[in-house]
């Protein structure tokens, strides 16, 4: 499976080994890979746990303002500003400029 990023919708279980830690409202994931019936993934915003499942019929695409809203992040780590870009279906574009 090619990463991408989507919508956990609101109310649904986030499975991780400390138990469920979904969230009440939409929120954004970015998943790595796939079993039969779940995405296997990460919160792009939190506390940084890894390897949570979520039920793939509680995810959705990006719909086009939240692409929008995406492409127009930047992210600054290490004095490197990156720019969070993805393509109409959720996949990253890579690109990082030194400031």
């Amino acid at each position: 499976m090619k990463p991408r990023y989507m919508i956990l919708k609101g109310g649904s279980p986030a499975i991780h080994k400390l138990g469920d830690i979904g969230r009440e409202q939409d929120d954004l994931i970015y998943v790595k890979s796939e079993t039969p019936d779940h995405f296997i993934g990460n919160f792009v915003e939190g506390f940084g746990f890894t390897d949570v499942a979520f039920k793939k019929n509680d995810c959705r695409s990006l719909n086009p303002g939240e692409i929008e809203e995406l492409n127009n992040s930047v992210i600054r780590l290490g004095g490197i500003r990156y720019r969070m870009r993805v393509d109409p279906e959720g996949y990253p574009i890579e690109e990082k400029s030194h400031e």
